[in-house]
Formats: C-alpha cells, structure tokens, sequence
C-alpha cells in the first residue's frame, strides 16, 4: 500500500494536531469577514473569503489546505490580544 493509497480521512482531526504532523499559522480578521494568514511553508499572506470555508474556521483552531502551497495547516484564529499571545507561546513550545 502507497501512502497515496492510503485512506486520510479516517484519521481524527485531533491525531495531526497532536502528532505535530500541521504546521500551524495564525489567522487574523480582515474586513468583509475574511481571515489572512501567512503560509508557514511559502512565507506568502493567503486571504481566505470563501464562505464554506470561513464557516468551518468558526472553531478556535481549524485544518485547511493551503491556496498557495497545497499543505494541510492548522489555523488559529486571533480573537483577542490575551488569546493571541497564549496561542503564540503554545506554538513555541512545540
């Protein structure tokens, strides 16, 4: 069995976050009710506007495939200065 062959939808959500196999990236709140985030792999600033995928961004920490680079990511919505800075001292100390 490839690892192409191999079904990745039978994984658990929380078996990526906690095999540290998603880099994460933070999100912040544009306008209109976007979300920006810069690429962890690419160093790129994506802007998300689909409203599909915003609704599935609701949760406080959230897997999307990357526009630009095409990895699977762990996104962090900023919600407040408090919030952002516990959320960036979890990502260092991984």
């Amino acid at each position: 069995m490839s690892l192409q062959d191999f079904a990745w939808g039978t994984i658990h959500a929380s078996a990526y976050r906690d095999a540290g196999l998603l880099r994460p990236a933070l999100a912040s709140p544009r306008g209109h009710g976007a979300l920006r985030y810069r690429c962890p792999v690419t160093g790129s600033f994506v802007l998300v506007t689909d409203e599909p995928t915003l609704r599935a961004l609701e949760r406080p920490t959230a897997r999307l495939r990357c526009a630009d680079c095409g990895e699977v990511h762990l996104i962090m919505v900023e919600a407040d200065q408090e919030d952002v800075a516990t959320r960036r001292a979890c990502l260092i100390r991984r």
